[in-house]
């Protein structure tokens, strides 16, 4: 299983278009695909591809990176049921739902913040799981990059995206530090929403994001055409198959896929383990319950208790 998280803390660069356009391209292929909503603002789940949020009463994501709910990674999982899907493929999306606005202030209080993604999605089944990063450096970026095996980055041919790459590198620096983890790859850098024909800024400014040395991938520039397929809550590789973004999501996943080829099991990265004081309490009493006679049974049942948020 292949994880690549697609990231840029600048807002409006085709992020959620970028991951929608790459997963759907890869389930064409036949590949079994996971797209991670992990956006508050959860575009990818109800303006990309039209589907409702998790219902607040069942089983979310937004609960499951805080241990609310504990099930199964299946029970979050909605397959998405108007793309077209390669023999043997699937498109499946953990959409986003409203707690999710309310994770960065519980996220940031667990003891080992940074490895909760990677938990709830180290059994899922896949070749390639996709995540759509929100636009900001906070902890559910944190979050995706410690999870992922490489990272797209989307950027818009101008001097802002430059700063943006800048800052970005400084965040995987922290983060690979900050868990221990190996060096984050790039698997590429996708310009795109520029306007044909490319105008000689936007093309100064595309020489020097080449400069950074990572990979730039196909272009994927401004067409109405994106608007429309996601009326329809359609992926463009679906809607409008012969345009040239679809054709260019069809060449950034074959960049993807050969990546999985390469390497089909990637090493899964290492998750550390969270100290949970509710469950260290309950092991206590339960342990002591069970040796302890006389006036000391059960008087580890009298610990404070930490307090449910």
């Amino acid at each position: 299983m292949q994880i690549t998280s697609v990231v840029n803390q600048k807002g409006g660069v085709g992020k959620t278009a970028l991951t929608v356009g790459a997963a759907a391209a890869l389930a064409e292929r036949g590949r079994r695909v996971l797209l991670i909503d992990l956006d508050p603002q959860g575009h990818a789940t109800t303006e990309m591809l039209g589907l409702p949020e998790a219902a607040p009463q069942a089983p979310s994501l937004a609960k499951a990176l805080t241990k609310v709910w504990k099930g199964p990674i299946e029970d979050l999982i909605v397959p998405h049921p108007r793309s077209n899907i390669g023999p043997g493929g699937a498109f499946d999306v953990i959409p986003t739902s409203p707690g999710m606005f309310d994770l960065i202030r519980r996220l940031d209080a667990f003891r080992v913040p940074g490895w909760q993604l990677a938990r709830v999605i180290q059994f899922a089944n896949y070749d390639h799981v996709l995540i759509d990063c929100p636009p900001a450096l906070d902890v559910l970026t944190n979050n995706a990059l410690a999870a992922t095996h490489g990272i797209l980055v989307p950027v818009q041919p101008d001097r802002t995206s430059i700063r943006a790459l800048r800052l970005l590198n400084d965040q995987i620096v922290y983060v690979q530090q900050a868990v221990n983890r190996e060096p984050i790859p790039y698997f590429g850098v996708v310009p795109g929403l520029y306007r044909r024909p490319m105008s000689t800024y936007a093309a100064a400014a595309l020489n020097e994001l080449a400069g950074f040395g990572y990979p730039l991938l196909s272009h994927v520039p401004l067409g109405v055409v994106m608007n429309e397929a996601a009326a329809h809550g359609m992926p463009v590789t679906t809607f409008a198959p012969e345009t040239t973004q679809a054709v260019a999501f069809r060449q950034i996943a074959e960049v993807l896929d050969d990546h999985f080829v390469r390497s089909p099991n990637p090493s899964p990265v290492p998750i550390a383990d969270e100290f949970v004081f509710e469950d260290f309490i309950k092991e206590v009493s339960k342990t002591r319950s069970t040796n302890d006679n006389g006036a000391r049974k059960k008087l580890y049942d009298l610990l404070p208790k930490k307090p449910q948020s």
